[in-house]
């Protein structure tokens, strides 16, 4: 037996060698002597089992727990995705109308700049156009004014009838 089991005190065992004075299927009585004393040990502090077990089946369910929230979590996640990738080619279809519009209404943007700028340049023209002539019509008003007084010099020179 080990140290620190109970000892025994006699056990009965065939002995292997026999003498010559034995006769054969003799026994013989053993004694069994107790361990040597050991120092006596503080007190071990005592585990209790059953909470151990039980605050790692409390850490066990809050690991669950937390496990199945992330789960939910990239579940929703993936649909959110799932969603979002759906969208992809309605919004690119929605993107390139955009960009198709804008380069449309840029092109007829630039056409009425185009429009507007030779319009500019008639009014210009036509501004000029008009100045000139009222210019010109000062001109003929003062020949005017002097065919006029001229008529109306020779006039008053004419002798009266």
């Amino acid at each position: 037996m080990d140290a620190q089991s109970t000892p025994k005190l006699e056990r009965v065992t065939p002995e292997s060698p026999l003498t010559e004075s034995e006769p054969a299927g003799a026994f013989k009585k053993l004694a069994i002597l107790s361990p040597p004393s050991h120092p006596v040990r503080d007190g071990r502090a005592v585990t209790n089992l059953g909470r151990v077990f039980g605050q790692f089946a409390d850490l066990q369910q809050q690991i669950a727990e937390q496990v199945g929230a992330l789960e939910d979590s990239v579940h929703q996640q993936k649909q959110d995705l799932a969603a979002a990738s759906a969208q992809l080619p309605e919004l690119r279809e929605r993107i390139n109308w955009l960009i198709a519009s804008f380069y449309e209404q840029s092109k007829k943007d630039e056409a009425v700049r185009e429009r507007l700028a030779r319009h500019d340049a008639a009014i210009d023209s036509l501004n000029e156009s008009l100045r000139l002539m009222h210019e010109q019509n000062g001109r003929w008003h003062a020949a005017f004014d002097g065919v006029i007084e001229a008529l109306m010099r020779a006039k008053a020179s004419l002798p009266r009838e």
